[in-house]
Protein backbone atom coordinates (compact mmCIF):
# COMPACT_ATOMS: atom_id res chain seq x y z
CA UNK A 1 0.00 0.00 0.00
CA UNK A 2 2.90 2.36 0.69
CA UNK A 3 3.87 2.13 -2.96
CA UNK A 4 0.55 3.47 -4.23
CA UNK A 5 1.30 7.21 -3.66
CA UNK A 6 4.67 6.83 -5.40
CA UNK A 7 3.04 5.00 -8.31
CA UNK A 8 0.39 7.72 -8.62
CA UNK A 9 3.10 10.43 -8.59
CA UNK A 10 5.04 8.55 -11.30
CA UNK A 11 1.94 8.29 -13.49
CA UNK A 12 1.23 12.02 -13.22
CA UNK A 13 4.83 12.82 -14.23
CA UNK A 14 4.59 10.39 -17.15
CA UNK A 15 1.33 11.96 -18.29
CA UNK A 16 2.83 15.44 -18.24
CA UNK A 17 5.92 14.34 -20.16
CA UNK A 18 3.60 13.00 -22.83
CA UNK A 19 2.73 16.58 -23.80
CA UNK A 20 6.35 17.70 -24.13
CA UNK A 21 8.07 18.04 -27.53
CA UNK A 22 11.50 19.02 -28.75
CA UNK A 23 11.69 21.44 -31.67
CA UNK A 24 14.38 23.35 -33.50
CA UNK A 25 15.04 26.92 -32.45
CA UNK A 26 13.19 29.54 -34.49
CA UNK A 27 15.51 32.15 -36.02
CA UNK A 28 14.47 35.58 -37.27
CA UNK A 29 16.65 37.41 -39.84
CA UNK A 30 15.80 41.12 -40.23
CA UNK A 31 16.83 43.02 -43.39
CA UNK A 32 20.55 43.82 -43.45
CA UNK A 33 21.25 47.48 -42.67
CA UNK A 34 24.28 49.79 -42.92
CA UNK A 35 26.16 51.67 -45.60
CA UNK A 36 25.69 49.18 -48.44
CA UNK A 37 23.57 49.77 -51.50
CA UNK A 38 20.12 48.24 -51.80
CA UNK A 39 21.55 45.51 -54.01
CA UNK A 40 24.37 44.86 -51.54
CA UNK A 41 22.17 44.60 -48.44
CA UNK A 42 19.73 42.38 -50.36
CA UNK A 43 22.63 40.08 -51.32
CA UNK A 44 23.72 39.58 -47.69
CA UNK A 45 20.13 39.15 -46.50
CA UNK A 46 19.51 36.50 -49.14
CA UNK A 47 22.68 34.63 -48.20
CA UNK A 48 21.84 34.71 -44.47
CA UNK A 49 18.34 33.33 -44.94
CA UNK A 50 19.58 30.64 -47.31
CA UNK A 51 22.25 29.56 -44.83
CA UNK A 52 19.82 29.34 -41.90
CA UNK A 53 17.66 26.97 -43.95
CA UNK A 54 20.62 25.05 -45.40
CA UNK A 55 21.94 24.42 -41.90
CA UNK A 56 18.63 22.81 -40.89
CA UNK A 57 17.25 25.55 -38.65
CA UNK A 58 13.76 27.05 -38.68
CA UNK A 59 13.58 30.47 -40.35
CA UNK A 60 10.59 32.64 -39.46
CA UNK A 61 9.49 36.07 -40.66
CA UNK A 62 8.14 37.59 -37.44
CA UNK A 63 10.49 38.54 -34.65
CA UNK A 64 7.75 38.08 -32.04
CA UNK A 65 7.63 34.34 -32.73
CA UNK A 66 11.38 33.75 -32.73
CA UNK A 67 13.84 32.38 -30.18
CA UNK A 68 16.91 34.06 -31.70
CA UNK A 69 17.63 36.94 -34.10
CA UNK A 70 20.50 36.94 -36.60
CA UNK A 71 21.35 40.59 -37.28
CA UNK A 72 23.63 41.76 -40.12
CA UNK A 73 25.07 45.28 -40.49
CA UNK A 74 27.45 46.67 -43.14
CA UNK A 75 29.92 49.16 -41.64
CA UNK A 76 32.73 51.29 -43.03
CA UNK A 77 36.29 50.15 -42.35
CA UNK A 78 37.53 53.15 -40.36
CA UNK A 79 39.55 53.14 -37.19
CA UNK A 80 38.73 55.48 -34.31
CA UNK A 81 39.79 55.30 -30.74
CA UNK A 82 36.30 54.09 -30.03
CA UNK A 83 35.49 50.65 -28.63
CA UNK A 84 32.39 50.46 -30.82
CA UNK A 85 34.39 50.72 -34.07
CA UNK A 86 35.31 47.44 -35.79
CA UNK A 87 38.93 47.34 -36.92
CA UNK A 88 40.97 44.23 -37.73
CA UNK A 89 43.88 43.81 -35.36
CA UNK A 90 46.48 43.60 -38.16
CA UNK A 91 45.34 46.67 -40.05
CA UNK A 92 48.09 48.89 -38.70
CA UNK A 93 45.77 51.91 -38.59
CA UNK A 94 46.30 54.19 -35.64
CA UNK A 95 44.38 57.34 -36.50
CA UNK A 96 40.97 58.43 -37.65
CA UNK A 97 39.75 59.47 -41.09
CA UNK A 98 41.21 56.47 -42.84
CA UNK A 99 39.28 56.15 -46.10
CA UNK A 100 39.11 52.68 -47.62
CA UNK A 101 36.96 50.89 -50.21
CA UNK A 102 36.83 47.95 -47.83
CA UNK A 103 33.80 47.39 -45.69
CA UNK A 104 32.95 45.19 -42.72
CA UNK A 105 29.99 42.82 -42.63
CA UNK A 106 29.18 42.43 -38.95
CA UNK A 107 26.89 39.60 -37.82
CA UNK A 108 25.57 38.97 -34.35
CA UNK A 109 23.20 36.47 -32.75
CA UNK A 110 20.76 37.78 -30.14
CA UNK A 111 18.35 36.01 -27.83
CA UNK A 112 15.08 37.59 -28.93
CA UNK A 113 13.35 37.66 -25.54
CA UNK A 114 16.14 39.60 -23.82
CA UNK A 115 18.17 41.14 -26.72
CA UNK A 116 21.21 39.49 -25.13
CA UNK A 117 24.08 39.12 -27.62
CA UNK A 118 25.03 35.43 -27.76
CA UNK A 119 27.90 35.79 -30.26
CA UNK A 120 29.48 38.05 -32.90
CA UNK A 121 31.41 37.47 -36.14
CA UNK A 122 32.62 39.74 -38.96
CA UNK A 123 34.38 39.69 -42.31
CA UNK A 124 36.18 42.43 -44.24
CA UNK A 125 35.50 42.64 -47.97
CA UNK A 126 35.78 45.03 -50.88
CA UNK A 127 33.27 43.48 -53.23
CA UNK A 128 30.39 41.07 -52.68
CA UNK A 129 31.47 38.37 -55.07
CA UNK A 130 30.81 34.58 -55.10
CA UNK A 131 33.76 33.81 -52.83
CA UNK A 132 31.91 35.62 -50.03
CA UNK A 133 29.31 32.86 -49.96
CA UNK A 134 31.67 30.44 -48.22
CA UNK A 135 32.71 33.11 -45.74
CA UNK A 136 29.09 33.97 -44.91
CA UNK A 137 28.33 30.27 -44.52
CA UNK A 138 31.17 29.99 -42.01
CA UNK A 139 29.93 33.03 -40.05
CA UNK A 140 26.43 31.63 -39.78
CA UNK A 141 27.66 28.17 -38.84
CA UNK A 142 29.91 29.56 -36.09
CA UNK A 143 27.00 31.46 -34.55
CA UNK A 144 24.07 29.05 -34.80
CA UNK A 145 25.63 25.58 -34.72
CA UNK A 146 25.59 25.58 -30.92
CA UNK A 147 21.97 26.69 -30.52
CA UNK A 148 20.15 24.04 -28.46
CA UNK A 149 16.81 22.55 -29.42
CA UNK A 150 13.81 23.98 -27.57
CA UNK A 151 11.72 21.87 -25.20
CA UNK A 152 8.08 22.84 -25.61
CA UNK A 153 4.75 21.73 -24.20
CA UNK A 154 1.78 21.64 -26.56
CA UNK A 155 -1.11 23.69 -25.23
CA UNK A 156 -3.75 20.98 -24.88
CA UNK A 157 -6.31 23.70 -24.15
CA UNK A 158 -6.26 25.02 -27.74
CA UNK A 159 -8.64 22.45 -29.21
CA UNK A 160 -11.96 22.81 -30.96
CA UNK A 161 -13.66 19.80 -29.41
CA UNK A 162 -13.38 18.03 -26.03
CA UNK A 163 -14.93 14.75 -24.91
CA UNK A 164 -15.05 13.52 -21.33
CA UNK A 165 -16.35 11.00 -18.85
CA UNK A 166 -16.95 11.51 -15.14
CA UNK A 167 -18.32 10.02 -11.97
CA UNK A 168 -20.19 12.10 -9.43
CA UNK A 169 -21.55 12.29 -5.93
CA UNK A 170 -25.04 13.80 -6.19
CA UNK A 171 -26.87 14.35 -2.87
CA UNK A 172 -30.44 15.61 -3.18
CA UNK A 173 -33.05 17.31 -1.03
CA UNK A 174 -36.75 16.82 -1.83
CA UNK A 175 -39.07 19.54 -0.54
CA UNK A 176 -42.84 19.18 -0.57
CA UNK A 177 -44.60 22.01 -2.38
CA UNK A 178 -46.55 22.91 0.78
CA UNK A 179 -43.39 22.51 2.91
CA UNK A 180 -45.12 19.74 4.80
CA UNK A 181 -42.33 17.24 4.35
CA UNK A 182 -38.67 16.94 3.38
CA UNK A 183 -36.61 13.97 2.22
CA UNK A 184 -32.82 13.90 1.99
CA UNK A 185 -30.83 11.47 -0.13
CA UNK A 186 -27.08 11.71 0.52
CA UNK A 187 -25.69 8.39 -0.71
CA UNK A 188 -26.36 9.06 -4.37
CA UNK A 189 -23.82 8.52 -7.15
CA UNK A 190 -23.93 8.75 -10.91
CA UNK A 191 -22.03 8.68 -14.21
CA UNK A 192 -21.87 11.08 -17.12
CA UNK A 193 -20.37 11.72 -20.56
CA UNK A 194 -19.94 15.05 -22.28
CA UNK A 195 -18.88 16.79 -25.48
CA UNK A 196 -17.67 20.39 -25.47
CA UNK A 197 -17.25 22.74 -28.44
CA UNK A 198 -14.84 25.66 -27.92
CA UNK A 199 -16.28 27.92 -30.62
CA UNK A 200 -14.19 30.90 -29.44
CA UNK A 201 -11.12 31.03 -27.21
CA UNK A 202 -13.02 32.24 -24.14
CA UNK A 203 -16.35 30.42 -24.48
CA UNK A 204 -17.64 26.87 -25.01
CA UNK A 205 -20.93 25.03 -25.44
CA UNK A 206 -21.23 21.72 -23.58
CA UNK A 207 -23.65 18.84 -24.25
CA UNK A 208 -23.97 15.83 -21.96
CA UNK A 209 -25.76 12.74 -20.76
CA UNK A 210 -25.72 11.75 -17.12
CA UNK A 211 -27.40 9.03 -15.07
CA UNK A 212 -28.26 9.27 -11.40
CA UNK A 213 -30.95 8.16 -8.96
CA UNK A 214 -33.91 9.71 -7.21
CA UNK A 215 -34.68 8.03 -3.88
CA UNK A 216 -37.75 9.43 -2.17
CA UNK A 217 -38.73 8.14 1.27
CA UNK A 218 -42.30 8.64 2.45
CA UNK A 219 -42.75 8.28 6.19
CA UNK A 220 -46.16 7.20 7.37
CA UNK A 221 -47.49 4.27 9.35
CA UNK A 222 -45.66 2.16 6.81
CA UNK A 223 -42.40 3.61 5.49
CA UNK A 224 -42.01 3.36 1.69
CA UNK A 225 -38.91 3.82 -0.47
CA UNK A 226 -39.28 4.95 -4.08
CA UNK A 227 -36.16 4.55 -6.22
CA UNK A 228 -35.91 5.80 -9.78
CA UNK A 229 -33.13 6.21 -12.37
CA UNK A 230 -33.06 9.66 -13.97
CA UNK A 231 -31.50 10.56 -17.30
CA UNK A 232 -30.38 14.19 -17.44
CA UNK A 233 -29.36 15.96 -20.65
CA UNK A 234 -27.56 19.17 -19.67
CA UNK A 235 -26.84 22.04 -22.07
CA UNK A 236 -24.16 24.34 -20.69
CA UNK A 237 -22.57 27.65 -21.63
CA UNK A 238 -19.04 27.92 -20.23
CA UNK A 239 -16.58 30.77 -19.93
CA UNK A 240 -12.98 29.62 -20.46
CA UNK A 241 -10.16 30.96 -18.28
CA UNK A 242 -6.60 29.64 -18.79
CA UNK A 243 -4.41 30.41 -15.78
CA UNK A 244 -0.75 29.38 -16.08
CA UNK A 245 0.25 26.82 -18.69
CA UNK A 246 -1.55 23.70 -17.47
CA UNK A 247 -4.92 24.65 -16.01
CA UNK A 248 -8.48 25.35 -17.05
CA UNK A 249 -11.06 27.26 -15.04
CA UNK A 250 -14.60 27.15 -16.44
CA UNK A 251 -17.48 28.92 -14.65
CA UNK A 252 -20.76 27.96 -16.28
CA UNK A 253 -24.55 27.97 -16.23
CA UNK A 254 -27.10 25.85 -18.03
CA UNK A 255 -30.38 23.99 -18.26
CA UNK A 256 -30.95 20.26 -17.98
CA UNK A 257 -33.74 18.22 -19.55
CA UNK A 258 -34.76 15.34 -17.26
CA UNK A 259 -36.87 12.22 -17.56
CA UNK A 260 -37.37 8.96 -15.73
CA UNK A 261 -36.02 5.67 -17.09
CA UNK A 262 -38.13 3.53 -14.72
CA UNK A 263 -41.37 5.55 -14.63
CA UNK A 264 -41.42 5.49 -10.83
CA UNK A 265 -41.43 9.29 -10.61
CA UNK A 266 -42.12 12.14 -12.95
CA UNK A 267 -39.22 14.58 -12.49
CA UNK A 268 -39.37 18.23 -13.44
CA UNK A 269 -38.87 18.45 -17.16
CA UNK A 270 -36.21 21.12 -16.73
CA UNK A 271 -33.69 22.17 -14.09
CA UNK A 272 -31.30 25.10 -13.99
CA UNK A 273 -27.76 24.83 -12.67
CA UNK A 274 -24.55 26.77 -12.09
CA UNK A 275 -21.06 25.42 -11.45
CA UNK A 276 -17.32 25.81 -11.71
CA UNK A 277 -15.12 23.22 -13.39
CA UNK A 278 -11.40 23.06 -12.63
CA UNK A 279 -9.07 21.16 -14.98
CA UNK A 280 -5.44 20.12 -14.48
CA UNK A 281 -3.30 18.95 -17.40
CA UNK A 282 -2.45 15.23 -17.24
CA UNK A 283 -1.20 13.67 -20.45
CA UNK A 284 -3.17 14.58 -23.58
CA UNK A 285 -6.13 15.85 -21.54
CA UNK A 286 -7.29 17.14 -18.18
CA UNK A 287 -8.32 15.70 -14.83
CA UNK A 288 -11.46 17.65 -13.91
CA UNK A 289 -13.18 18.53 -10.63
CA UNK A 290 -16.65 19.98 -11.11
CA UNK A 291 -18.90 21.18 -8.24
CA UNK A 292 -22.44 22.17 -9.29
CA UNK A 293 -25.71 23.35 -7.73
CA UNK A 294 -29.05 22.68 -9.42
CA UNK A 295 -32.77 23.24 -8.78
CA UNK A 296 -35.94 22.12 -10.55
CA UNK A 297 -37.79 24.74 -12.59
CA UNK A 298 -41.14 22.92 -12.32
CA UNK A 299 -42.62 20.51 -9.80
CA UNK A 300 -41.76 16.82 -9.76
CA UNK A 301 -44.35 14.14 -8.91
CA UNK A 302 -44.56 10.75 -7.28
CA UNK A 303 -47.71 9.17 -8.67
CA UNK A 304 -50.57 11.54 -7.90
CA UNK A 305 -49.91 11.59 -4.16
CA UNK A 306 -46.87 13.79 -3.82
CA UNK A 307 -45.66 16.99 -5.44
CA UNK A 308 -42.15 18.19 -4.65
CA UNK A 309 -39.12 20.08 -5.91
CA UNK A 310 -35.53 18.94 -5.90
CA UNK A 311 -32.42 20.83 -4.76
CA UNK A 312 -29.30 19.05 -6.01
CA UNK A 313 -25.60 19.28 -5.30
CA UNK A 314 -23.23 17.52 -7.64
CA UNK A 315 -19.45 17.03 -7.27
CA UNK A 316 -17.97 15.28 -10.30
CA UNK A 317 -14.43 14.00 -10.94
CA UNK A 318 -13.50 12.99 -14.46
CA UNK A 319 -11.16 13.19 -17.41
CA UNK A 320 -11.55 15.00 -20.72
CA UNK A 321 -9.32 15.30 -23.76
CA UNK A 322 -9.37 17.43 -26.89
CA UNK A 323 -9.46 16.96 -30.64
CA UNK A 324 -8.64 19.19 -33.62
CA UNK A 325 -5.91 21.67 -32.69
CA UNK A 326 -6.74 25.32 -33.22
CA UNK A 327 -4.41 27.13 -35.59
CA UNK A 328 -1.73 29.19 -33.91
CA UNK A 329 -0.88 32.68 -34.98
CA UNK A 330 1.40 32.35 -37.99
CA UNK A 331 4.95 33.48 -37.36
CA UNK A 332 6.53 32.44 -40.64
Amino acid sequence: MKRLPALFFFLIISFNLYAQNVREAKIFVPPVTGIGSTEETAYFYRQLTNEVIAQSHTLIRLKSGSDYSLIGIIKPLTCYHDPSTICPANSGHQHKDIISPERVFHLELQKTSTSEVIGEQYIVYSDYEPKLMDMISTLVYNLISGIPDILTVDDARRKWLFAGIYGMWAPRIYNGINNDHESVYLVNFGLGIEAEVHFVNFMALNFGLQFSQDWIVISSEEKTDNIDVILEIPLTLKFIIKPGNSYLLEPYAGISYNFSLMDVTKPSGYSWFVGLEFGMLAGPGFITIDPRFSMDIFSSHLDSQLEYRRSMIQIAVGYKFGFFQKNKKKDY
